[in-house]
């Protein structure tokens, strides 16, 4: 009974040392990876583009108001754009031209701060949903490998993220996660003025994993 009693108090230690407070902070280093490609006028940039595959990482942080929600913010370099179906006129000896098909990678390098609210939820807090407005900054661009000029895209975007994960519990101020975000753009690429009335946004999913550092709260509450 007494060996019960213990385990029991144990189980129930572990599963609260977890358990948030308000004022808590969590800072989370993350890295993955991330899929994206673009959405819009389909005349203009094709039906036919793939989706561009690229690394993803940054910091999140977390400021809790109480156990269960959270302020999420952060920093997040992340590279979005599209591999483009693209052709190019070509000769053989003979002189007889025609057309050589194939794909191409289109990056569109971001900086991203998002500004999300974050629900925890179980008993322990182990999952979390977390959603709202990112806003990025392009800082480069290139084709093919090649380094493009910017002057011609917008270099201020606004959109909307949402996300789900879950944490693995290590020590009482450490965990390992593992979260899936999804992004869309509600900004266009190009400039209005040479834009002609099209719109070209950016829509991206990314898979990552994190290592969870809590900053306990210096205010308790009374």
């Amino acid at each position: 009974m007494k060996k019960t009693l213990l385990i029991t108090i144990l189980v129930s230690f572990g599963v609260n040392a977890q358990v948030r407070e308000r004022n808590d902070i969590e800072i989370a280093p993350f890295v993955g990876i991330n899929s994206s490609n673009y959405y819009g006028d389909i005349t203009y940039i094709g039906d036919s583009n793939k989706a561009l595959y690229t690394p993803v990482f940054g910091v999140t942080a977390d400021f809790y108001m109480n156990s269960r929600w959270s302020l999420r913010t952060g920093l997040e370099y992340q590279t979005l754009g599209s591999s483009v179906y693209s052709s190019e006129l070509i000769s053989n000896p003979q002189e007889n031209y025609y057309y050589r098909y194939f794909y191409e990678s289109e990056k569109l390098n971001f900086l991203a701060i998002p500004i999300h609210a974050n629900i925890h939820i179980g008993k322990s807090r182990n999952w979390h949903i977390n959603f709202g407005p990112t806003v990025s900054f392009l800082t480069g661009a290139n084709f093919g490998g090649e380094k493009v000029e910017i002057d011609n895209l917008r270099k201020e975007h606004v959109g909307f993220g949402l996300g789900f994960g879950y944490r693995f519990n290590i020590h009482e101020n450490f965990s390992l996660g593992i979260e899936h975000q999804e992004y869309i753009s509600f900004t266009n690429n190009l400039n209005t003025f040479n834009s002609y009335g099209s719109f070209i946004g950016n829509i991206a999913g990314n898979f990552s994993v994190k290592a969870i550092f809590k900053i306990p709260s210096s205010k308790k509450e009374q």
